[in-house]
């Protein structure tokens, strides 16, 4: 729980929250901790896998990115990063991993991940990662209809992008 007062600081900020799908505003003292413990039942369940996102040399907290299990042998990618790190390759660094681990280490043949069609940063990581559109989609945000944007890479595209790497 030595991570709860960072995330409640980063999440907390509304122009974070409302560049996710998920993360509510306000963000309530005691839901921090409330939601590490949820990812650490959901990993050891295996219904979600969340890690940290850190900074080179220190460590410190940056954000986190998950990977959910969807369908079949479907994995849906999430993440988040604190306001004062974006553009800075975090969330790029960290799902080109996750995806890297994903197709190297479990039998999943799709990736998936979706985000706010105004939230133009988060499909650039996508887009930089390999996934391309798979459909955009209108779905209830906050209390209003907004649309958002669904990419994907198969396993197949994936290792085409890594041989021509070589």
């Amino acid at each position: 729980m030595t991570d709860a007062p960072r995330v409640q600081l980063l999440v907390g900020d509304r122009e974070v929250a409302e560049t996710t799908a998920l993360i509510p505003h306000p963000y309530e003292k005691g839901m921090a901790e409330a939601w590490i413990s949820g990812q650490s039942r959901d990993f050891d369940l295996g219904r979600e896998y969340t890690f940290a996102i850190t900074r080179a040399g220190d460590a410190l907290l940056v954000g986190a990115i998950s990977l959910r299990p969807i369908a079949g042998d479907q994995e849906n990618l999430g993440y988040w990063v604190g306001r004062e790190y974006w553009s800075r390759g975090y969330a790029t660094a960290a799902a080109r991993a996750i995806i890297v681990v994903t197709f190297r280490c479990l039998d999943t043949n799709q990736i998936t991940a979706a985000h706010l069609t105004r939230n133009a940063a988060s499909g650039r990581v996508l887009e930089k990662c390999g996934l391309t559109l798979v459909r955009r989609v209108m779905r209830d945000h906050r209390g209003r209809q907004e649309e958002f944007v669904v990419h994907g890479i198969t396993r197949d595209a994936w290792e085409a992008q890594i041989a021509g790497l070589y």
